[in-house]
């Protein structure tokens, strides 16, 4: 397999794409429930195709670029899972093909060559979660991008003004997919001053650039007067450090173990046998401080996931390819590469089969209090934590994320707080709303049409048909 990817041969990334997709298959054909980030993006799809305004009428912090690419999923696929795969493993082809093509066109290599497409894709799977579409992963592909206009700068031949805005206009973008992406900028920055003849006025072009997509989302919201919702429910939400780890730091670990090793034996091999230009041992002190950055992003990170670490793969490809490019004996390096594909998928299958008991993946997936009513295929509102409610059931009301939520409903002395929930429940009336603080009472006193709309049972208010 190693030979056969290490020529220069474009058709190779056909044998990619079947490789894909027979290690996808198990993920397809026996597909493990949908996650808790998997249905909320349901949710977000559906609140959006209903005719809601993200940040107006849904209190919720997901990007907006990623909000848009759940509506349009759903409105392809409802929450059909199966289909949001494929797409992935579509995504990730492209990715692995286009950073094999970045690298032979940058010459990163002493030999033009597609194993790193190789790697990259296998890298893809080393957790379950990574083949779904997530905005990790769309964020990732714009990144991609960028890291092509990074490496265009640092070579001093090519450096025009268009380079550098683009690299910061592509950063925007992924920022807008994923807000803590935004750590890429100040990376970014770093490595073009230690890099590149980096002037004042190409830091200004960069920053404007990742600037102008924010400017126009923040336009089109100041269009209509809603730029405050925007401020409360995505910018000011996404500047906390507070992270919500759905997977343990070992269970992560103990999942990229392959990775790990194998990068740990690709900078021995390195610093022992490696020979470069100038221009390649750049790219490859780049590609170090890029990992570096998307450690430092991990922190801020508003949820951690196995597919959280999606940024690590392109740097972990590079190096793991120069490792098994430099070992000087076919046959080992034929074999270390079979091991590293079987150690990642048998890791894979193993944990997804929850057969590694150092790897919990309970907290990734919606898990249902016992004490809680069965509902279906209602109109459901939450006023809590009980966000399993929703996996069937739709949601109602504008109150999809209950950090962001709780402080209207904990203040019902506020007036513009009770004509927003009056608001809500005139335009999307729930059937049921969950409420075991019993929150709402307070604001059915102050509007009697509501009170008159909805009897409570033990946690429960269930509406009237009249």
């Amino acid at each position: 397999m190693l030979r056969f990817f290490r020529l220069n041969d474009p058709y190779r990334l056909l044998a990619l794409l079947l490789i894909l997709c027979l290690f996808s298959l198990p993920m397809l054909i026996d597909p493990a429930m949908a996650t808790i980030q998997e249905l909320k993006s349901f949710l977000v799809g559906e609140a959006l195709n209903s005719g809601k305004s993200l940040y107006v009428q849904l209190v919720d912090d997901t990007a907006p670029f990623t909000a848009w690419v759940f509506k349009w999923l759903e409105a392809l696929f409802g929450r059909s899972l199966t289909a949001r795969h494929l797409l992935a493993l579509l995504v990730i082809f492209f990715q692995a093909s286009f950073f094999g093509i970045l690298l032979i066109n940058n010459k990163a290599y002493n030999e033009n060559t597609y194993l790193p497409s190789l790697v990259f894709g296998l890298l893809a799977f080393y957790s379950f979660d990574m083949l779904s579409v997530s905005p990790e992963l769309l964020a990732s592909t714009a990144l991609l991008f960028a890291l092509n206009n990074l490496f265009k700068e640092i070579e001093f031949k090519v450096q025009r003004d268009e380079i550098i805005l683009n690299l910061g206009v592509y950063l925007g973008v992924a920022s807008l997919l994923v807000f803590s992406y935004t750590i890429f900028l100040v990376g970014t920055l770093a490595i073009l001053m230690l890099f590149t003849r980096v002037t004042f006025r190409k830091a200004f072009l960069l920053v404007f650039g990742f600037l102008l997509p924010h400017a126009i989302i923040f336009s089109f919201y100041f269009f209509w007067d809603n730029q405050a919702a925007l401020a409360e429910y995505f910018y000011l939400p996404n500047l906390t450090l507070e992270t919500w780890a759905l997977v343990s730091f070992r269970s992560i670990l103990v999942l990229a173990i392959v990775p790990i090793l194998y990068f740990v034996l690709s900078l021995f091999m390195l610093n022992r046998e490696a020979h470069f230009t100038k221009y390649q041992s750049q790219l490859l002190q780049v590609m170090f401080l890029w990992l570096l950055v998307a450690a430092v992003e991990i922190v801020a990170t508003r949820a951690r996931t196995p597919h959280s670490f999606f940024t690590f793969v392109p740097p972990l490809a590079y190096f793991i390819s120069h490792y098994l490019l430099l070992i000087r004996r076919k046959r080992i390096a034929e074999m270390m590469l079979w091991i590293f594909l079987v150690g990642l998928l048998s890791m894979n299958g193993a944990t997804r089969k929850g057969k590694v008991s150092l790897v919990n993946f309970a907290t990734l997936f919606p898990s249902a209090s016992p004490d809680l009513p069965v509902i279906k295929e209602k109109r459901v509102l939450v006023l809590g934590d009980e966000f399993e409610v929703y996996s069937k059931n739709e949601m109602a009301g504008y109150f999809l994320n209950w950090n962001l939520s709780k402080g209207i409903f904990e203040h019902p002395e506020f007036f513009q707080n009770v004509v927003f929930i009056d608001q809500c429940f005139q335009q999307d009336p729930p059937d049921v709303i969950f409420d075991k603080q019993n929150l709402l009472q307070p604001f059915l006193e102050k509007i009697p049409r509501m009170k008159s709309q909805f009897r409570r049972e033990a946690d429960m208010y269930y509406r009237i048909n009249n």
